[in-house]
């Protein structure tokens, strides 16, 4: 009997020998294929948010030639100047009017060109165009058709009766002008992704909807929302990152005026680090937008994440 277990165990080893070097060699190639995203992750990503995190606990002299350990020293300034706290309030607002906006023009937009019928092809390059053109160029199209003067903008206020607007050059409209032009921005990519998710919706459930006397808008609460809410809610967490971290469009168009009513948080840092010469102040600035960006995630997976319908 010992002979007989000897000699079936050379067998036996020499399959899972056989298996385990085939998985070393499945481990390795996977390696190998991830390794450039890895790279790119950890030199892109990973190295300067570290960097900056260790940045924002120093201070620097006034010429940038040393640093020194400083603490939380950064932090409690931000908390103590007004214009960091103008600034998350400018920010606040921005993103309350950017955020639901572009949803709801988007998931019109979708449900607009969903189905095919005569001219849909025109509406979704409509919707769409929005995505294509580049930030700079919307920009100069926005100042020209909202100039005060010349625009296109004023004309038809004018030709209805109404008092010229300052959209760009009244503290009180400029960050509400910004909010619309930013939402009509993302509209397109928002269409896009709803859309997609729109399509993989099964038409037997809404003909079985129809067959039971079902009407639209009943459709709609009770199939297409429930449906659609795994994809609403992974566009609703792009808008408000891309809310709350806008600022080709501000750049371009107002530079954070006037009277700064338009200098949202991204743009403190910019004015911080590259006019001001404080990299260490605005390393924090924008660790805390990073650390807030990480809160709302939270929050939104808290209280909207067990809302959605992943069958």
């Amino acid at each position: 009997m010992n002979q007989s277990a000897s000699s079936q165990t050379p067998a036996s080893v020499a399959p899972q020998g056989s298996r385990l070097k085939h998985l070393k060699g499945e481990w390795l190639e996977g390696l190998l294929l991830l390794s450039p995203a890895v790279i790119l992750l950890l030199s892109f990503i990973v190295y300067p948010t570290i960097s900056g995190a260790v940045l924002s606990f120093q201070r620097e002299d006034p010429f940038g030639k040393s640093r020194e350990w400083a603490g939380f020293a950064n932090y409690l300034e931000l908390a103590s100047r007004p214009e960091f706290l103008a600034s998350m309030f400018t920010t606040l607002k921005f993103t309350l009017l950017v955020a639901p906006l572009e949803l709801l023009l988007g998931l019109i937009a979708a449900l607009l060109v969903w189905r095919p019928f005569a001219g849909s092809n025109f509406f979704r390059t409509l919707f769409f165009l929005t995505t294509a053109v580049p930030t700079s160029v919307a920009a100069v199209a926005w100042g020209w058709f909202l100039n005060p003067l010349s625009g296109w903008a004023n004309w038809i206020v004018r030709a209805l009766g109404l008092p010229v607007q300052p959209w760009l050059t009244d503290p009180s409209y400029a960050i509400w002008t910004l909010g619309v032009i930013t939402a009509w921005a993302g509209v397109g990519f928002v269409a896009i992704l709803l859309t997609a998710g729109l399509q993989g919706i099964p038409e037997d459930l809404y003909e079985a909807a129809r067959l039971d006397g079902a009407t639209a808008w009943v459709q709609f609460w009770k199939i297409t929302l429930p449906l659609l809410s795994p994809t609403l809610f992974l566009v609703g967490l792009l808008t408000l990152f891309r809310s709350l971290t806008a600022f080709g469009q501000i750049h371009l168009l107002t530079k954070g005026g006037p009277a700064e009513s338009t200098f949202v948080w991204v743009y403190r840092v910019y004015q911080d680090a590259f006019f001001n010469f404080r990299f260490t102040y605005a390393a924090a600035e924008g660790l805390t937008l990073f650390l807030a960006l990480l809160l709302l995630a939270a929050l939104q997976f808290r209280f909207f994440g067990r809302k959605v319908h992943y069958e």
